[in-house]
């Protein structure tokens, strides 16, 4: 059973640590998360699923076929689509992807700032911490609706 509790005050840490925005996707199968966390903007958000960009976007590529971190400057060459740049139009310039977990099943998490690129000390929390939140997951595919839906609810109390 998936502990509620611990993944609200994980996801509150991850939320305080930083001024940056994150996205944070869950037990990803076939490019679907069964949780999705994030304090993006949202008509970033709403641009991005209009377009389908999660499709042709290099960091989601990255982080699918590699475990690790990798800093979004570092795959500015594989951004056909410009999806980089259309993300810091709405503030999201310097960014990292996270992605740990098995090839089947990642979490993948993308941590993005305005001003800066991420530090490692930042870097090396966002792994931690997207590596104990997918930890914190396993049997998620056995939990029941309605924890679920609590588990999904979280996002909403997130700083947007």
């Amino acid at each position: 059973m998936v502990n509620v509790r611990g993944v609200r005050d994980l996801l509150s840490a991850v939320a305080a640590y930083s001024d940056w925005h994150f996205a944070i996707g869950v037990r990803i199968r076939f490019a679907n998360p069964m949780l999705l966390y994030q304090t993006y903007p949202s008509d970033w958000v709403n641009l991005y699923a209009e377009k389908a960009l999660i499709f042709v976007d290099p960091t989601v590529r990255w982080g699918l076929e590699h475990p690790g971190i990798c800093r979004w400057s570092d795959l500015q060459d594989t951004d056909e689509a410009g999806v980089m740049e259309k993300a810091a139009e709405y503030g999201l310039r310097y960014g990292i992807v996270v992605s740990v977990g098995e090839a089947s099943a990642r979490t993948l998490g993308f941590f993005c700032r305005d001003d800066r690129e991420l530090n490692d000390e930042e870097a090396q929390f966002a792994l931690a911490h997207v590596q104990s939140l997918h930890d914190m997951t396993e049997g998620l595919a056995k939990a029941s609706e309605p924890q679920l839906a609590e588990l999904r609810n979280l996002g909403a109390v997130l700083p947007r």
